[in-house]
């Protein structure tokens, strides 16, 4: 069993939109539905959970059910931090699957991700469990007026 994870509990406070980012629309969808259809898509993810804000459950679930994201199975309250969000994922999973599951985690706000690198993710932790993905950093700059 292959069981995307997605973590998407964030505030958005420093960004100041008002609103969490994974909330906010691009091209017509909320940051988490594209990161969700990542996933959904993928012929070899067989599930996907959610934390998400608490606050949130109920137009996430909307927003599961309008885009027809049949894979998520659970939707549950996010915690105070991104680590408490990904446990209580974990804890939330575990109840109703193997030991043996192959457990990809994703931040719900990087909707970039590609098919070949969820893929190769599966691929390498069946040889060489656990493996982690890492990407080269970069870094925003922002313009401030006076």
């Amino acid at each position: 069993m292959n069981i995307a994870m997605i973590f998407a509990g964030g505030r958005g406070v420093r960004m100041g939109s008002g609103i969490p980012k994974q909330f906010l629309e691009i091209h017509g969808k909320p940051v988490l539905v594209h990161t969700l259809e990542l996933f959904q898509e993928h012929d070899m993810i067989d599930k996907i959970y959610i934390s998400v804000l608490e606050d949130y459950i109920g137009k996430t679930q909307k927003l599961v059910d309008r885009y027809g994201l049949d894979k998520v199975v659970s939707i549950i309250p996010g915690g105070a931090t991104a680590q408490d969000s990904i446990y209580n994922v974990l804890k939330d999973a575990e109840k109703e699957n193997d030991g043996d599951s192959i457990v990809l985690l994703h931040d719900g706000v990087r909707p970039f991700v590609s098919y070949d690198t969820i893929k190769q993710n599966i691929e390498s932790t069946v040889v060489r469990s656990p493996a982690q993905l890492a990407t080269r950093q970069s870094y925003s700059a922002r313009a401030v007026r006076k």
